[in-house]
C-alpha cells in the first residue's frame, strides 16, 4: 500500500511510485479468472520485472535493451520470449551464441526466420520459436508466409512450437475477442490439414482494457468470464495457451506525484503550472487534457500561500460546493502541455500535490522525456508495508541533449 504522505515527505515531486502488492494480487487474479499462463510484456514497465519473477510465467521481451535489463537483474532466461518487429543480427548473434537457455524466439518475417536459422546453425544451437501471425499491420506475417516458413523450416535448427497473435490493446469488445479465437482455431485446423503441422502452443495478447477516466463504467468480472469462455474454445484444440499481458497487469499499481509551482488567470480561465507535465504523464486515449483521469489532491501545508491566485482575480465563481474550475499544465514550453482541462477543485495553492492514478503502465516511458532538457523523475517501489525503495534516481537529461566537441 502506498503511503502518500511518506512519498511526498521522503521523495518529493515529480515522482512515480509503483505498488508491488497490487501487481502481485493482479497476477493471481488474472491467472485465476482466465485459467492460463501469464506472460508479462516488459515494455509496459521495466522497473517491476524482478519483483514479479516468482509469480509470473514468462516475459515478453521486444528489444535487446529490454533483454539486457532482464538479464542484468538475473531474470530466469527460461522465462524469456525474445520478440520484436526488428531483430538485428548483432543482438541475435549475442543472445543465441551466449545463452542456450532462452525460452524461445518469435518470428515476425521470412527474413527474421532466415536470420534465426543462420545464426543458430552457425553456433550449433537448437532454438524454439513461435511465428507471429499478423492482424493486418506491420507486425507478424500473413498466413501465406506462415505456411511457407513451416513448410521450409529445418526443425533440427528451429523447432516451431506454435503461433503468437496480438492485434492491439484496450479491447473491451468480447465480440472481437471471440472473432480472434475463431481465427486461431481455424488456423490450427488449417495447418494440421494442409501441412500436417501440430500447433502445440499459442501465445495470445487479449489486449485487456484499463479504464483511465472518470465516468467510465466497466464490469470486469463479467467481461473476463466471457474472455475465459473464448480461451476455453482455443484450449479445446489441445494447445498450451499463454496470455501476453502488460497494461492490464500493472496500470493500476502506479501513481504519479506532481506539485503546483505556479498559478495564474486570464480571460480563458485559471491556470495551474505543475513541476511535471506531458513529458512524464501519458494516458492512453488522452487528447490535450479533454478527459479527466482519476486523481486526488493533497494539501502539504496550511501556511499562507505565496503565489495563490487572489480571489478577486479568479475567473469564475465558486459553486455551491466551494469548487473552482482550473486547467492543469506542465512545465514544458509548448501549448500542448495540458494534463487536464476544466477540473473542479477547492481553491488550490502552490505546494499542493496532485496524485494521478493508474500510471503503472507506459507512462514513465511514453512521455516526450527529452524535450526542454528537464529531469527525469525518481521512481520508487512500495512494498506491502508501505516501505519505499527508490529504484531510479533523478536523471539529468541535459547531458543527453548536450553536443560533444
Amino acid at each position: 500500500m502506498i503511503d502518500n504522505e511518506k512519498v511526498i515527505k521522503e521523495i518529493g515531486t515529480p515522482t512515480y511510485v509503483y505498488d508491488v502488492a497490487t501487481i502481485l494480487d493482479r497476477i493471481k487474479y488474472l491467472k485465476g479468472r482466465l485459467d492460463a499462463d501469464i506472460l508479462y510484456a516488459v515494455k509496459a514497465n521495466s522497473f517491476i520485472v524482478k519483483e514479479i519473477e516468482e509469480e509470473i510465467d514468462g516475459y515478453e521481451i521486444c528489444s535487446k535493451g529490454e533483454f539486457d535489463i532482464c538479464n542484468s537483474l538475473d531474470i530466469n532466461r527460461g522465462k524469456m520470449v525474445i520478440s520484436g518487429v526488428h531483430k538485428d543480427r548483432p543482438s541475435i548473434e549475442d543472445m543465441i551464441k551466449s545463452y542456450d537457455d532462452i525460452r524461445k524466439y518469435t518470428i515476425e518475417s521470412v527474413n527474421q526466420w532466415k536470420l534465426l536459422t543462420d545464426v543458430a546453425k552457425k553456433n550449433g544451437r537448437h532454438i524454439h520459436a513461435l511465428i507471429r501471425l499478423t492482424s493486418g499491420n506491420q507486425f507478424g506475417v500473413c498466413e501465406e508466409d506462415l505456411k511457407y516458413i513451416i513448410g521450409h523450416n529445418d526443425e533440427a535448427v528451429i523447432e516451431i512450437d506454435g503461433i503468437e497473435y496480438f492485434s492491439g490493446t484496450q479491447k473491451h469488445s468480447i465480440k472481437k475477442i471471440n472473432k480472434e479465437a475463431d481465427k486461431l482455431i481455424t488456423l490450427i485446423d488449417t495447418l494440421r490439414d494442409e501441412l500436417d503441422f501440430t500447433v502445440k502452443e499459442i501465445e495470445y495478447g487479449p489486449g485487456l482494457p484499463i479504464f483511465y477516466y472518470q465516468g467510465e463504467e466497466f464490469d470486469e468480472e463479467a467481461f473476463l468470464e466471457e474472455v475465459r469462455a473464448a480461451l476455453v474454445r482455443i484450449k479445446e484444440k489441445g494447445v498450451k495457451l499463454s496470455l501476453e499481458v502488460g497494461r492490464s497487469l500493472v496500470a493500476a499499481s502506479g501513481r504519479y506525484y506532481t506539485s503546483i509551482v505556479d498559478m495564474k488567470s486570464n480571460k480563458n480561465g485559471n491556470f495551474v503550472i505543475l513541476d511535471g507535465g506531458i513529458n512524464h504523464l501519458v494516458y492512453y486515449g488522452g487528447t490535450l487534457g479533454m478527459r479527466i483521469p482519476h486523481f486526488q489532491v493533497v494539501r502539504v501545508t496550511e501556511d499562507e500561500a505565496v503565489g495563490e491566485i487572489p480571489k478577486e482575480l479568479l475567473v469564475g465563481t465558486e459553486d455551491e460546493n466551494g469548487l473552482i474550475t482550473y486547467n492543469l499544465h506542465g512545465s514544458l514550453c509548448t501549448v500542448n502541455d495540458i494534463l487536464v482541462k476544466n477540473i473542479n477543485s477547492r481553491r488550490l495553492k502552490p505546494g499542493d500535490v496532485f496524485i494521478f492514478e493508474n500510471v503503472g503502465a507506459y507512462s514513465s516511458t511514453e512521455g516526450i522525456s527529452l524535450f526542454l532538457s528537464r529531469d527525469l523523475p525518481q521512481i520508487a517501489l512500495s512494498d506491502k508495508e508501505g516501505n519505499l525503495k527508490v529504484v531510479r534516481d533523478v536523471i539529468k537529461t541535459s547531458s543527453i541533449n548536450l553536443p560533444k566537441y
